[in-house]
């Protein structure tokens, strides 16, 4: 995928204790008329496209019967989990009106006016993101979600089956996502740049759109290139059903698996007792640190499936949980399925550092020092491990 793609780098610049940003809120036209009223659910199994859109594929919390399988197609052999009312966080006022995101290095001068819509930024850095909720968010949260792994675990294969059916070569051996929370707002402003030019002074001035002949909501006044999208469009009934943040289970195969999923492999849990004493040092805290409840793989058989040379790579947009079970996957052959919450980079974010002469440290459950550190940086700037 190019590096500069809006959803690309909105995603490596915004990612926060919210979750995984998306640069299309918007509920899908692909889904039901009657699932748009409500946008993205809990439960809802699909991908984020190149562009920024999540596409639900099935909804795990729903029979075959519902309007969103019969709609789509999907037929699928599981039974749907039950989700009651009081299991689900609710937080009405999660982010207050006006409410502005940033990433780092992006100031707001303190003559800057949000009452009348009136916003005005200045970036340091030559990459960043904004997102504006003029009407704030709410939030949806299943902190009790270990249900949905198991089903993740067991029907991976199966996901990814219907998903190539569907969505063709546009699905890669890690694109499926399991929601389980979610950010939602009743209207937005989301902007991404990469400036190579080396403009300076940047500065980027945000007003409401006043000009007839347009159903744009705010102008954008820019000294730079910057890539910016306002919504939602004329034909939004109010509610609240514009997702900017989702969270959730990120589900990865292997890419050989991928080519060749209409011979599904046998597969077991992974050994609990597995040593974790074998590696350089790096690997061994990477073991420890991902290595827990929200952290899920499978294994091949010794015997069982086959390999498929030469799989292509594709391209999709960046998160920070891919790295994760790339990593994983690569520890062993015989790891079939990596599942990972976001809860694990989430947390990995919310560290609270500290420095010393030379050196930066990491306040953190699970190790400290250097290492730490350099893991953060290497997620939040989606390299390689």
């Amino acid at each position: 995928m190019d590096s500069d793609s809006p959803q690309d780098v909105y995603a490596k610049c915004l990612p926060n204790n919210r979750g995984y940003p998306l640069w299309f809120p918007e509920p899908s036209s692909r889904l039901p008329s009657s699932y748009r009223q409500d946008g993205l659910q809990i439960g809802d199994v699909g991908h984020v496209s190149r562009k920024g859109t999540f596409n639900v594929l099935l909804n795990i919390c729903h029979g075959p019967n519902h309007a969103l399988h019969q709609d789509l197609g999907v037929s699928f052999s599981f039974n749907p989990i039950k989700v009651i009312d009081r299991e689900v966080e609710v937080i009405s006022n999660a982010d207050p009106p006006g409410c502005i995101i940033t990433s780092p290095g992006i100031t707001q001068p303190s003559r800057t006016s949000q009452r009348d819509g009136h916003y005005e930024f200045t970036p340091s850095p030559a990459k960043g993101a904004i997102l504006i909720l003029p009407d704030g968010a709410t939030c949806h949260d299943l902190p009790a979600n270990e249900r949905f792994r198991q089903v993740a675990m067991d029907h991976a294969f199966d996901w990814y089956e219907i998903a190539k059916q569907h969505y063709g070569e546009s699905i890669s051996s890690s694109s499926l996502y399991l929601i389980t929370g979610f950010y939602k707002a009743r209207s937005w402003s989301v902007a991404s740049f990469h400036d190579s030019t080396g403009t300076e002074p940047r500065n980027i001035r945000v007003v409401p759109r006043e000009r007839e002949g347009t159903t744009a909501r705010r102008e954008w006044m820019c000294t730079f290139p910057v890539q910016y999208r306002d919504g939602p469009g004329p034909d939004h009934n109010g509610s609240v059903n514009q997702t900017v943040f989702i969270s959730g289970f990120k589900i990865a195969v292997r890419d050989d698996v991928l080519g060749w999923l209409s011979q599904k492999p046998k597969v077991q849990p992974v050994p609990a007792d597995r040593s974790r004493n074998k590696g350089p040092c790096f690997s061994r805290f990477l073991t420890r640190f991902f290595g827990k409840k929200n952290t899920s793989k499978r294994r091949r058989r010794d015997n069982g499936g086959a390999y498929v040379n030469d799989v292509p790579a594709l391209s999709q947009p960046f998160h920070p949980s891919d790295m994760i079970n790339r990593y994983l996957l690569n520890k062993d052959p015989n790891d079939l399925v990596a599942v990972t919450h976001d809860s694990e980079w989430i947390t990995t974010i919310e560290t609270v550092f500290y420095s010393r002469p030379g050196k930066t440290y990491a306040r953190g459950a699970y190790a400290r020092g250097p290492p730490r550190r350099m893991l953060v940086r290497k997620l939040l700037s989606g390299l390689e491990t």
